[in-house]
């Protein structure tokens, strides 16, 4: 209504100026008076059009944007009401009851129970609960027979978890260590230790001895991650930054948390490779032999000598082509997690450091602080440790393990190793392998 009076005004005082007498002798200045009014109602026209046209534009997009992150959450809601952490209703709203079943399910996992999903966590959950809906719980019917199906989560994250129930219900191999975890590839048909000076295996006093300095390292990856898990559940969530008065447990579940992330980033690439996972198994173990010489000197600490050599290897194992290299590394570090081969995972990840990505490190400080394919160094470990975080905090490296936690992690490795990392020393005819379709063939 004011744009109608205010034209009607404008085309009055248009009109008041002109005197009938001058109109009648000039038809140009009738065409005129015309044809500005006409141009002024046009021009406001078409300025309410394209109003109009953004207003609505705006609003689709803005529909659009909250069409899309309803979808999501209703995905979210599904997958936690199906794997036993009530959401309540499916309706795309995460309320107070949507938010603490999300923080359950972050306990369960063994991330930090911040009631609000990372996009590593959101892909995790969707995804198992698309794989139980496609029937992908059938392979699991030990877990689901005693965990339920939650236990699914954990099976689907590791293809190792279900070992604890196979056998008929027996752990793996019948041995298990007093936390009720599995001893893996221990040699069941190996003699039993002798004591010294006993014939028959009786010793002085009626008993053998027992190695009680608690030094020995763990059996395996998956088992020690399945301790790191249990006791993320007993304390409630992740050991924080300010709160470390364990670093053990705050690096093992760093450590389990990388691990995991690992088997799915080689999954994910494995599936563009265009090679038989058999195939890819069998580079990854001639890979992890030709870089042992260098992997076997990770507890010197020196990081510059084992890049330096790493890079010598490398460059000869993929006759200069570092892009299949860090290719293949990705594959065979999640490969070498998966099928809980220490001695391949570290081979990969000194493939990785030889292309030039220095957050591999933190792989060779988990292995020393543990003894994962090589001697336990917890000393050693830090400068790894260190390295890698450097790299990224000033060396502006992408990091590789879990990216939305990057701050939050780096900050809890730390903490960890309280300040006693070493100086940063910066790194300085192949295998017949498969070649892989890395997008660019």
């Amino acid at each position: 209504m004011k744009r109608r009076n205010g034209i009607a005004a404008i085309t009055a005082a248009t009109l008041a100026v002109t005197t009938p007498a001058a109109l009648a002798d000039s038809n140009i200045g009738a065409f005129a008076v015309g044809a500005a009014v006409g141009a002024l109602i046009n021009n406001q026209v078409n300025k309410n059009k394209q109003q109009q046209q953004k207003q609505r534009t705006t609003t689709q997009r803005s529909y659009s944007a909250n069409s899309y992150q309803r979808q999501q959450n209703r995905q979210v809601q599904s997958a936690l009401n199906e794997f036993g952490f009530p959401a309540g209703a499916v309706d795309g709203q995460l309320g107070q009851r949507s938010r603490a079943a999300i923080s359950n399910y972050q306990s369960y996992m063994g991330f930090q129970p911040t009631g609000y999903l990372d996009d590593y966590q959101r892909q995790a959950l969707i995804g198992s609960h698309q794989r139980l809906k496609a029937g992908g719980g059938a392979a699991y019917p030990e877990v689901v027979a005693n965990e339920g199906v939650q236990g699914l989560l954990k099976a689907f994250a590791d293809p190792n978890y279900v070992n604890r129930y196979r056998n008929n219900g027996v752990q793996n191999a019948a041995l298990q260590n007093n936390n009720g975890v599995v001893d893996r590839g221990l040699n069941t048909n190996a003699a039993a230790p002798v004591a010294t000076g006993a014939a028959t295996g009786a010793v002085s006093g009626g008993f053998a001895p027992l190695n009680l300095s608690g030094n020995q390292a763990p059996s395996s990856m998956a088992s020690h991650c399945e301790l790191v898990s249990g006791m993320t559940q007993a304390n409630q969530g992740v050991v924080l930054a300010n709160n470390v008065n364990d670093p053990e447990q705050a690096l093992g579940e760093q450590f389990c948390e990388a691990r995991a992330y690992s088997i799915t980033q080689s999954q994910s690439v494995m599936a563009q490779a265009g090679q038989s996972e058999g195939e890819i198994a069998q580079a990854c173990s001639q890979i992890a032999n030709l870089m042992q010489p260098a992997s076997s000197q990770i507890g010197s600490g020196d990081v510059k000598l084992v890049a330096t050599q790493a890079q010598q290897l490398a460059n000869t194992a993929f006759n200069g082509d570092m892009a299949t290299a860090q290719a293949y590394g990705e594959i065979c570090l999640g490969l070498g997690y998966r099928q809980d081969d220490a001695q391949m995972a570290l081979g990969a990840a000194t493939v990785l450091l030889a292309a030039g990505q220095m957050p591999y490190g933190e792989v060779m400080g988990h292995h020393l602080r543990w003894g994962f394919g090589t001697a336990a160094a917890p000393a050693a470990s830090n400068a790894w440790y260190d390295s890698a975080l450097t790299s990224i905090e000033q060396g502006g490296a992408q990091p590789v393990f879990v990216p939305s936690k990057t701050a939050e992690r780096n900050a809890v490795i730390r903490a960890s190793i309280s300040g006693a990392a070493a100086p940063v020393q910066a790194a300085g005819g192949g295998l017949a392998l498969p070649a892989l379709n890395l997008g660019n063939n």
